[in-house]
């Protein structure tokens, strides 16, 4: 067999995978975002074993992508690659007012919602200023592949998803990314996904993100420039790293000039410093730093215990 009717062969046999109602309604739910088999099982209101094994055959043919978290298991559709572009269209040309989807958006709202009541809530005034300050800083020009680290409960990734392409959110911790995903995902922001991951050793090969954001972490971090290190260390060439952090923060947890801590951090990490500025916001004092990666930036450092 020639590597064309191979190919051929595999695209008839993935195009015979989505040939099923079910999975094709589970490709429109997963389309708005990370879902997992209890939560799609009572969407569908269908049993575990059927469903997980539509979703099995659905990620063997690589239509989508699959992760554990904690006792978990979370599915959603591919955010890059072949497949998220066979994927896309597919879901564009399902007819919308068809009665099964609608009434699995109906009951994927109620799921969505059982997450963290409350959960998607309008934005504060204080979100929205911070919004306005970041998108004057960045500029006009869109955030390509965005990484959040530190998410917590996704106000970076509410503020910043709509300027990104993709975006990921990172956390270790399991309760949040839960309240992350009902908060970003109900605001229809399907392209951004959370990962559980400690933020001094992702789990992302190097320079695989134009735009990296940490938001009110790094003050209350052990070793503050390893985050640091790390963010650029995921930075691709021209791209660019945003941190925000209140004022007092890093006065209460150092003891020293938040100005001058904020700085030796950046630097110890490699990154070439372009703006830092103070900015009063209805939260409070805040400091915003706008930096890129130098040319060579420096290796990992193994923990020694100091900060």
């Amino acid at each position: 067999m020639t590597g064309t009717e191979s190919r051929l062969s595999e695209s008839v046999l993935a195009l015979k995978g989505l040939a099923e109602p079910t999975r094709l309604r589970l490709l429109a739910l997963l389309g708005h975002g990370e879902l997992s088999v209890g939560e799609l099982c009572r969407v569908l209101g269908q049993s575990q074993p059927r469903v997980s094994r539509h979703l099995r055959l659905l990620t063997e043919a690589g239509f989508l992508d699959r992760f554990r978290e904690e006792r978990r298991v979370y599915y959603r559709t591919p955010a890059v690659g072949v497949r998220m572009r066979w994927v896309r269209p597919l879901l564009e040309h399902l007819v919308a007012d068809d009665a099964a989807l609608r009434r699995d958006r109906v009951r994927l709202a109620v799921v969505m919602g059982d997450r963290a009541p409350g959960a998607v809530s309008p934005a504060s005034p204080e979100d929205g200023e911070l919004a306005a300050v970041l998108q004057a800083e960045l500029g006009p020009t869109g955030l390509g592949e965005l990484l959040d680290i530190g998410t917590g409960s996704g106000r970076m990734l509410e503020l910043l998803g709509p300027l990104a392409r993709h975006a990921v959110g990172v956390d270790i911790s399991a309760p949040a990314l839960r309240l992350a995903r009902a908060r970003v995902h109900g605001r229809g922001l399907a392209h951004c996904e959370f990962h559980c991951a400690d933020m001094y050793a992702l789990p992302f090969e190097p320079a695989g993100f134009d735009t990296v954001s940490i938001d009110r972490v790094l003050a209350g971090a052990e070793r503050p420039a390893a985050v640091l290190l790390e963010a650029v260390r995921q930075l691709r060439p021209g791209g660019r790293l945003v941190v925000v952090e209140r004022f007092e923060d890093i006065e209460l947890c150092t003891g020293a000039n938040p100005l001058v801590e904020l700085r030796r951090w950046l630097h110890q990490a490699g990154a070439g410093l372009e703006r830092l500025r103070p900015c009063d916001l209805l939260g409070g004092h805040h400091l915003i730093a706008l930096a890129h990666a130098h040319a060579h930036a420096p290796a990992p450092a193994k923990h020694t215990g100091e900060p």
